[in-house]
């Protein structure tokens, strides 16, 4: 059984708008967790958007309290600023208890922690890298590749003799036109107790007719979380072109998880203009598509699921009201 928890919904820069404030402002940040046999919740993070800070916070009376593992892993799907700008604002990075390892793909060749070290020098930022108190390990990931997350927290990289591991994890990479030109990480996390699967599948800009990488990465997987950051009529809209920027819309988010055969559809990555309105309204027009039941990511939804199979929706913001 794992849970999957929505930290920050949005694309392109955060919205404090209150129009938007149903579904949420923040930036990428998708928190995966599990309990492990030691009784301690252990995460995976996907991004660090804005809506890290936030999951920070609530990270931190976790962590002293011993309920939240001091070792968890975050996953970069690339390294633009709407999937990297809360991570100087990570309370944990300031534990010294705290080992996060931080995985991504190298590009222009610089690995994650050499960017996330560029953000944070004078006199752009108050402190530096080098100056958190946390112990942060690197590591690149690749197009293909498959790990595990051990019960303590930590990526394994080699086989397992006597496999017991809390995750398995595969690892996608796509270049144009996803976007950046340098490509990006897509992921698909394995529980492999029960076997459920999530997809975390955004950034991208599918193909008529589907991506069909994607679709054989994604076959079977319960729950797909798609880039969704344009309707149909903005996406063909030769005033103001957004082909190439490198999103999908919500009908090929539809496309690609129908013909992947996945569970559950959960749209993200939205656009910054999209009202809560705006998004309710596209929520009535897709949620009967086809053979996959359709659901709107927001901030502060948490999703349990266990055989494949939704067990639970929630909110653990207080302020979540639909």
């Amino acid at each position: 059984m794992l849970t999957v928890n929505f930290h920050g919904v949005r694309g392109s820069h955060p919205v404090p708008d209150a129009q938007m404030s149903a579904y949420g402002g923040n930036t990428s940040c998708v928190e995966v967790v599990k309990t492990n046999k030691a009784g301690l919740r252990v995460p995976i993070i996907i991004d660090a958007g804005t809506g890290l800070i936030k999951l920070g916070y609530a990270m931190a009376g976790k962590l002293m309290s011993g309920e939240y593992s001091k070792t968890f892993t975050i996953l970069f799907t690339h390294l633009h600023p709407d999937h990297t700008e809360g991570f100087n604002f990570f309370v944990p990075n300031f534990f010294p208890f705290c080992t996060i390892h931080i995985l991504g793909m190298e590009t222009l060749q610089k690995n994650v922690g050499a960017v996330l070290k560029g953000k944070m020098i004078p006199p752009t930022f108050p402190i530096e890298y080098k100056d958190l108190k946390s112990i942060r390990k690197h590591g690149v990931l690749t197009d293909g590749q498959q790990f595990y997350i051990g019960q303590d927290g930590s990526p394994i990289f080699r086989s397992l003799k006597n496999p017991d591991p809390l995750f398995e994890v595969y690892v996608m990479q796509a270049y144009a036109p996803s976007h950046p030109q340098q490509g990006v990480l897509y992921y698909k996390i394995r529980d492999p107790e029960d076997n459920t699967t999530v997809a975390c599948i955004w950034d991208i800009e599918s193909h008529i007719g589907g991506d069909v990488r994607v679709i054989k990465f994604a076959e079977h997987t319960d729950l797909m979380i798609h880039d969704a950051q344009y309707t149909e009529e903005e996406y063909l809209n030769d005033a103001n072109p957004v082909q190439g920027f490198g999103h999908s819309t919500f009908g090929m988010a539809v496309e690609n998880g129908t013909r992947a055969k996945v569970r559950y559809l959960a749209p993200f990555h939205y656009n910054p203009r999209h009202s809560d309105d705006m998004l309710d309204t596209i929520y009535e027009q897709y949620r009967g598509a086809k053979a996959l039941k359709f659901l709107m990511s927001r901030e502060g939804l948490s999703i349990t699921m266990q055989d494949g199979l939704i067990i639970r929706q929630e909110s653990f913001y207080s302020s979540f009201s639909k």
